[in-house]
């Protein structure tokens, strides 16, 4: 019989260790995206940002789905300190625009290079599985670096982008099979990166600190509509909170920070739901003032309560007013409006249930040895003292200060 050669060069041991290696990237890509999200000002890119990191998500689980298949466990540390190193300084750059450089014009044009050589070097067969998920990892990938060429167009590659570059040679590339050449040094630009204690914004807007959780009393319909689609185009403040708790809690199940992508994307689209609502009826999302401090106050709490405040307080006691919306637009036949709303509540319906599914392995996460049913009680108790009265005190301020806070 005769003894065949393959020509493929990517065997089974080394298929392994290379999916591993850009499950690593596409995760700790997730994980950077998430920590800047408070931090970034420009609403267009956390709106997209919202998204990035929910594809960065997509791929990872398809990488994961196709690794516990060949190997156990699943996901497992690199084993190349050089591209740890390179996804440990990624997070440190000094501004958000240099952040999204070093991702998007860096890392990710080699990551999506790598999937393509992978594709034509692995065995087409045996390792279907792979080059499915590859095929449509390649579609995010692709359009992601669109959005980068157009997005960072008035932002040239500088200093950072070039030590990103440096790093990622010194790992050997993604594939980790390049020539490497010695690490380089830190830049005097780089910025030790510490979670923001702000929301921020950008100049176009005003901050209003104050009364969050208090509604409007007896509004006429018109203007109660107007008030439910400005607070939509506030939830980027639910979607910071969310990021924030990715960020925190690196030793949750992976099934967590996948379903808190989707919860973090979700707020999102919610924000942007607000802001096309706004567009259609002639306003200016930019004119409706931020109410950064929800993000301020929710921050001194730690992760679990957050998370807690958010899922148990905000998202489950929305739906009375939800379906006092739901009518009020079919009196009016309003379906634009009923349409927004329908497919908000199906997505807080899942965000509650995330709460429910997580919340015990996320206390536990963050070192709270309590009953789950008091502590749920005790921080939605928290919730309408501190929220829906529109206090949202912070470390260090009297009452008084807090309510006339701007």
């Amino acid at each position: 019989m005769q003894v065949l050669s393959p020509p493929e060069q990517i065997d089974f041991a080394h298929n392994k260790q290379l999916l591993n290696r850009y499950r690593f990237i596409e995760y700790e890509t997730l994980r950077i995206l998430a920590a800047w999200l408070p931090a970034t000002a420009r609403m267009e890119w956390k709106l997209a940002m919202g998204r990035l990191l929910w594809e960065d998500a997509q791929h990872v689980q398809h990488l994961y789905q196709r690794l516990r298949e060949i190997q156990t466990p699943a996901f497992r540390p690199p084993g190349d300190a050089a591209l740890e190193a390179l996804m440990a300084e990624a997070i440190h750059a000094p501004t958000d625009a240099d952040l999204l450089g070093g991702l998007f014009r860096v890392i990710k044009p080699a990551l999506a290079a790598t999937y393509g050589w992978h594709c034509d070097q692995t065995f087409a067969n045996p390792d279907a599985p792979t080059l499915y998920a590859f095929k449509h990892i390649l579609i995010d990938e692709e359009a992601q670096l669109a959005w980068a060429e157009e997005a960072l167009a008035e932002h040239p590659p500088g200093e950072w982008e070039a030590y990103i570059a440096d790093l990622l040679a010194a790992a050997g590339g993604v594939s980790g099979r390049e020539e490497r050449p010695p690490a380089p040094r830190r830049p005097a630009e780089r910025r030790q990166f510490e979670l923001a204690g702000e929301a921020a914004r950008d100049e176009r807007f005003e901050l209003v600190n104050r009364n969050a959780g208090q509604r409007v009393v007896d509004p006429d319909g018109e203007t109660q509509r107007l008030l439910d689609f400005e607070s939509y185009s506030q939830e980027m403040l639910a979607a910071e909170t969310v990021a924030v708790i990715i960020y925190l809690s690196p030793g949750m199940p992976w099934a967590f920070t996948y379903d808190s992508a989707r919860h973090c994307y979700d707020e999102t689209r919610h924000c942007k739901l607000g802001i096309e609502w706004l567009a259609h009826h002639g306003h200016d999302y930019t004119e409706v003032p931020q109410n950064t401090r929800i993000y301020a106050w929710r921050t001194q709490y730690d992760a679990a309560t957050q998370y807690c405040l958010l899922t148990m307080g905000n998202e489950t006691h929305a739906f009375p007013r939800r379906h006092e919306q739901m009518a009020d637009y079919a009196k009016t036949g309003d379906r634009l409006s009923a349409q927004y709303v329908s497919y908000d509540m199906a997505d807080e319906r899942q965000h509650v249930a995330f709460g429910h599914k997580w919340l015990p392995r996320l206390m536990e996460e963050h070192g709270i040895d309590r009953p789950v049913e008091a502590f749920v009680e005790e921080t939605v108790e928290l919730w309408k003292r501190e929220y829906s009265s529109g206090t949202l005190p912070l470390p260090g301020e009297s009452e008084a200060s807090a309510n006339g806070a701007h």
